[in-house]
Order: structure tokens, then sequence, then C-alpha cells
């Protein structure tokens, strides 16, 4: 059967204002543009000519700065260094008008990615970061007003990325307190604690991760569906979405299992960087204003799709989803939905 849908525009419209707590891994990325000039003789490498540096709001700060873009109101949990990249990540956001009471100051330095783009294309990525989980005094400080935090905000988002702030207490906590206080709550791993979001409304992720979590092999359509109904009952969550690069996404619910196409590809050569957060963004608005899974998913589709073109770190711009929000009716016609017997 083919898939009905809400009306995609009034979907976005409920989306501000919003409050939404996240919790993850802030990381800044730097970007080091240049023009190839010549070969070097010193070794077997291009020689360029600087261009341009920036800093861009990542991991974490980027589904926030995401969140932002689409109306919510943001207060974030968090880790930075005492370092120049950390003092910039804190106040960048606070210019945008996201709480920052939550982020931590710690000695690990701020996760930093500096992507270097020659002629307009990622030639080499450095990170400067730790990938061992914080110490618990960390996480004891992020729970001790829980309640609160939970109790202020209409969802709550993990953003996972490795990178230590997100423990197995931390998660089981968080989970607990958004159950007790009837809060949804979104997932979004990676693979190291992909098995800890037990009890999430949601999780989102790529099939890859998902296989390497379950140790399940995608063959086929058959280990795919086996993989999600694995993490389904092994989460315990409502809902499991994986994403599927060029092959489009697949969405597992406790009666449903829905196939979406892709909306849109990259072009060979572009760097988008991001897309995640920026569907994330859109399914977390949409489970803190009650939409319909299946049409939050068509519309964080249709979101992602827009930033597939571009280079650098993208963002979700809000008047460009709501223009296009009518196309999810006609793309929702291409999408097959079967029955979970």
């Amino acid at each position: 059967m083919t898939l009905a849908t809400a009306d995609p525009t009034k979907m976005v419209d409920e989306f501000q204002g919003k409050s939404i707590l996240v919790i993850g891994d802030l990381i800044v990325d730097r970007y080091v543009h240049s023009q190839g000039r010549k070969l070097s003789r010193e070794a077997p490498v291009p020689v360029a000519d600087f261009l341009s540096e920036e800093l861009v709001l990542g991991g974490a700060s980027n589904l926030t700065n995401n969140l932002v873009a689409l109306g919510a109101k943001v207060k974030v949990l968090g880790v930075v260094g005492k370092d120049d990249a950390g003092r910039w990540l804190v106040e960048e956001l606070q210019r945008r008008g996201v709480d920052t009471s939550g982020v931590i100051e710690n000695d690990r330095p701020t996760s930093l990615k500096t992507r270097f783009i020659l002629n307009h294309r990622q030639y080499l990525r450095i990170d400067k970061e730790y990938r061992s989980d914080v110490e618990p005094h960390v996480t004891r400080q992020f729970l001790g007003s829980l309640r609160q935090l939970v109790g202020n905000a209409d969802g709550v988002v993990f953003s996972d990325y490795d990178k230590g702030v997100l423990t197995p207490e931390l998660i089981s906590n968080v989970v607990e307190e958004c159950r007790v206080q009837n809060k949804k709550v979104l997932a979004q791993p990676k693979v190291r604690h992909y098995l800890d979001y037990i009890g999430v409304t949601m999780v989102k992720s790529n099939a890859r991760e998902g296989s390497i979590a379950t140790g399940v092999s995608m063959i086929n359509d058959t280990s795919l569906r086996n993989m999600g109904h694995n993490l389904m009952a092994r989460l315990e969550c409502e809902s499991l979405l994986l994403t599927r690069s060029e092959q489009g996404m697949i969405l597992f619910e406790k009666k449903n299992i829905t196939s979406f196409p892709p909306f849109k590809g990259p072009k060979p050569g572009f760097n988008a960087v991001g897309v995640r957060d920026c569907m994330t963004a859109v399914l977390a608005m949409s489970l803190a204003s009650e939409a319909p899974v299946q049409a939050a998913v068509l519309l964080a589709g249709l979101a992602a799709a827009q930033q597939a073109d571009k280079i650098g770190t993208v963002v979700v711009d809000l008047n460009e989803l709501r223009s296009q929000a009518s196309t999810t009716l006609e793309l929702a016609e291409q999408i097959v939905q079967v029955p979970v017997h």
C-alpha cells in the first residue's frame, strides 16, 4: 500500500517555539580553502595557495544550529575544552540564542575536525580529539538537574559522534526520565554505544552502522529486514529509521515497514557535511510536534535532498523546506508500506 501523509506545510508551522534538549558531542568543523598551483618537488603532493579559513558548528552543535533554524528553543548538554575552539563554539551557540549553561569545560581538547579543501574538493581531514568516555564526575554533573531539564523540554535528542559524552549511565538515566515524564526522545547513535539506547522513542542511523552493531550482514532485502527487526526488539523503540544513501531509507515500526526512495543523491566530488544532523533536526521537531512518524521521515528526506549538492557543513533552510513541503504529497505516492506479519 502507498503512504497517507499529514499536511506537510502545517507540520512545519507547528515547529515554531518548540523546546528541544540536545545531549551529545560538540564539534568544531574547520575549513581551510586553497587553490592548487603546481606539484611539489619535495614529495608527490600538490602545492596550493591559501584562500580562506572558517570555523563552523559541527556534531551536536550543528544539530543544535539546524534546530534553531527550524524555530526551536534549544538547551544543549556537552563538553568543550579550555581552548580557543571551545570558546568559539560556546560563543557561536550563544549568538544564536542557544542555552549553553549545560556545557561543561573539560581538560580534554574540544573536538576539532580540520578539512583541507583543494580546488573545491575535500583533500584531507585531520581530527584533533579524545574519543574515550568522559569521566564519571562529568556524567554526574549532567544528571544533577535532569528532571528539570526534561520537564522544560518538548523533546530530547541524543547526538552521538563517539566522542565520549554519551555514556551508558547518561543514556539510561535520560531515557528513564523521559519515560517517567512521557517525553519523546530521539537517538542518533554511532557504533560504540548503539545498543545502549534501549527504550528511546525513535532511533535514526545509517544501515552500515546498524549492521556493525548487530553483526548482521546486509546481503539482500531480507537480511536488511532481519537487521531492522533485530534492532527494534533489542532497543525496544517505537520506530527505527535506517538511511541507505543512494538506495533511500527504510522505516521500521511495530506494525509496518515503509521503504522510501532516494530523493536526490550528491553529485560526484561534492562534500556536504552534516546532512545527517539536518535530517535529525526535522525528525526531532516532528516528534516534539506529535506529527505522524512516516510524514516526519518524508519531510526529513526532503530536507536532506535540499543539501545534497552543497559543499561544507549544511544547515536546513526553513523557508525552502516550507516551500517544498507540498511536494511530499506527490512523493508519498511512490512510497511502499508493507505490514509486519
